[in-house]
């Protein structure tokens, strides 16, 4: 009887959450075409959804009739909290940094709430780092010099971490309400009609023409499901479910399945159309549309897809792979093509004609229903489409309230001048060397990006560092694209390298070695981001011709060198000296990209013309053996 009640406990729940979670997307998409608040309030409500939603989720995953009336108890708070701000909103706005008691108390709940759903959502590592900037803000006039800061009452510092609709609210909740959640559902949506049988395919189909197919397979599907999840952990479970079992059955190592798997979809994050979270904050911080920042990141996207297939048909060669020869449905690439192009199209033309990332989205959103209903085999059915865009919504919420704790970190850096005290601290332990200081940004992005969600770690470093960096001469939008490859190049990058870990599962393969080849199989898009600061043409903007010509050709040089260098093979093994030799032509290549010795870039050809040349005859010798005999 008891577990009776509780299976219908749970199924009401679920009901609830559903519905909940319905709501959430009718009324933001309703909000595209008839704003129903002001913009403070849009986020209010955004954040309002958030609150209900995660705590209805919390609800039901806990075991414990405690657990329950403690989450319950926190949603209703979280309404109270919501409510009275939307009706304070005028007097807080009007009178911020002077809280009444009543406002205090608000304040301080609402904080606390979303630092327990960040927590529950993202892990501790980044509400411990906004906690220390809050402790910084209150007792940061304690600490003598140039670090410290003049004191701050507690209701001020409270009003800049939401009270006062600061901090919480602000750009980067508003990207949440207006630029990021609709991109969620439209993902969510792929999933449900089944998009990614027809990616499977084109990945088959393809990959039966280049070397290593079974991973060109999973380098193609992926990149096309990620560029819609944005997520690469995420899509290393959807994905790497049928391509990972595929590459080990034609011959790929379980760690070299699971790191192609890994690379292939964190890629998603930075190819356009709709790439993932971090593009939107930085269209926010920039003031640019998305748009623009969706061409700029276009030939990065190509090299980095090329070499990944480089790097897989490397790897093939060098253990003997076999092209793939798996049949083709052509009908699921037939029917499955209007469902991806005509929204991604859709997507894409409504950007480049400046309307709003949240009409693109609903727009591809009705189309995409709309194509989807064509067909029995593509059209969901009622329940499993309302569950879907609840799902969405519940990865949307977590989104907001990432968002909201960002905005409060973002706050504690500016109201109490940290940002530019930290900056001004890099800036010295780099001795005003511009390489160095770009080196450290690196690192630190790449240290974020192993503890924090690519958006957080893009967010926290281009606050940090990008501040230094155009003080050194560098545009703001090359920083923060620098920034931002880095955060995401976290997901495949030891020690943690979180798209590596979930490929390593899936793979039955160890974690660190699996890492360690994911990171050798995308080394060499590490250093595109040091060639993009001195030669604009790679993120699509204006350079002389020669030089651009140059530029392209010395990374493509560079690109190649590396991976035979970090691969230990091109043509066929490499030797220690032959892989040496392909590090001085990377290196040359690079001296000439970053600083622009023509004489490098001389050297590198020559040197690289020269290995390739033995590589060949070295192929050939072992492809007959007989020669080697007369």
């Amino acid at each position: 009887m008891t577990e009776t009640v509780s299976q219908t406990s749970q199924s009401r729940l679920d009901m609830l959450i559903v519905g909940v979670g319905i709501l959430m997307v009718f009324y933001h998409m309703l909000s595209v075409w008839v704003p129903m608040f002001d913009a403070l309030l849009h986020q209010n409500a955004h954040l309002g959804f958030a609150f209900v939603l995660l705590f209805l989720v919390a609800i039901r995953q806990s075991a414990k009739k405690w657990e329950k009336i403690t989450f319950t108890g926190l949603l209703l708070i979280g309404v109270i909290v919501v409510v009275y701000m939307h009706v304070e909103q005028e007097r807080l706005h009007m009178w911020a940094g002077y809280p009444e008691s009543l406002d205090v108390v608000i304040g301080l709940a609402m904080v606390s709430l979303i630092f327990f759903l960040t927590w529950k959502s993202w892990g501790s590592i980044f509400p411990i780092l906004v906690s220390v900037s809050v402790l910084y803000a209150l007792f940061g006039h304690l600490i003598e010099g140039a670090l410290g800061h003049p004191e701050f009452e507690p209701g001020l510092v409270l009003s800049n971490l939401g009270i006062g609709f600061a901090g919480t609210y602000g750009m980067l909740l508003n990207a949440s309400a207006n630029l990021i959640f609709l991109f969620i559902i439209f993902g969510s949506l792929f999933e449900l009609v089944g998009i990614d049988r027809f990616f499977i395919e084109v990945g088959t189909f393809l990959g039966r023409h280049l070397r290593g197919g079974s991973a060109q397979t999973a380098v193609f599907s992926s990149s096309f499901v990620g560029m819609c999840t944005g997520a690469a952990a995420a899509n290393v479970a959807l994905t790497g479910a049928y391509t990972i079992p595929l590459m080990k059955r034609t011959g790929f190592k379980g760690e070299h399945a699971g790191a192609i798997e890994a690379v292939a979809s964190t890629g998603g994050q930075l190819t356009p159309p709709v790439m993932g979270v971090a593009i939107f904050l930085m269209a926010s911080f920039l003031g640019v549309s998305y748009a623009e920042l969706m061409a700029t990141a276009l030939i990065p996207a190509v090299f980095y897809y090329a070499i990944a297939m480089l790097g897989v048909i490397l790897i093939a060669s060098k253990v003997g792979v076999p092209m793939l020869k798996a049949d083709i449905n052509r009908d699921s690439l037939i029917h499955g093509a209007p469902l991806f192009l005509i929204p991604i199209g859709l997507i894409t033309y409504l950007l480049i004609m400046r309307y709003t990332p949240a009409y693109s989205a609903l727009v591809a959103i009705i189309a995409l229903l709309a194509i989807a209903v064509l067909r029995k085999e593509t059209r969901p059915s009622p329940g499993v489409l309302l569950k879907g865009m609840a799902k969405g919504a519940v990865m949307g919420a977590t989104i907001a309230v990432a968002c909201a704790m960002i905005g409060m970190f973002t706050s504690m850096l500016t109201f109490t001048g940290a940002g530019p005290k930290i900056a001004g601290l890099i800036e010295a332990l780099s001795g005003g060397n511009f390489l160095l200081a770009l080196i450290f940004t690196m690192l630190l992005a790449i240290l974020l990006g192993c503890a924090m969600p690519t958006p957080v770690a893009y967010v926290v470093t281009a606050l940090v560092v990008a501040p230094v960096l155009e003080n050194m001469g560098l545009s703001l939008i090359m920083a923060h694209f620098f920034v931002f490859y880095y955060a995401i190049l976290s997901a495949v990058t030891p020690p943690v390298a979180g798209a590596a870990l979930v490929g390593s599962r899936l793979a039955g393969a160890g974690y660190l070695s699996t890492g360690w080849e994911s990171l050798k199989l995308i080394a060499p898009f590490f250093l595109l981001p040091f060639f993009m600061i001195r030669n604009p043409v790679i993120l699509s903007m204006a350079q002389p011709l020669i030089p651009a010509v140059l530029a392209i050709i010395s990374l493509i040089l560079a690109c190649l060198a590396f991976m035979a260098f970090c691969q230990g093979y091109l043509f066929a093994k490499t030797n220690p000296a032959e892989r040496i030799g392909f590090l001085i032509v990377a290196i040359a290549s690079f001296l000439f990209g970053f600083y622009g010795y023509l004489a490098a870039l001389a050297t590198g050809i020559i040197l690289f013309t020269g290995l390739c040349g033995f590589q060949i005859r070295k192929r050939v010798r072992v492809a007959c053996p007989e020669n080697q005999m007369n």
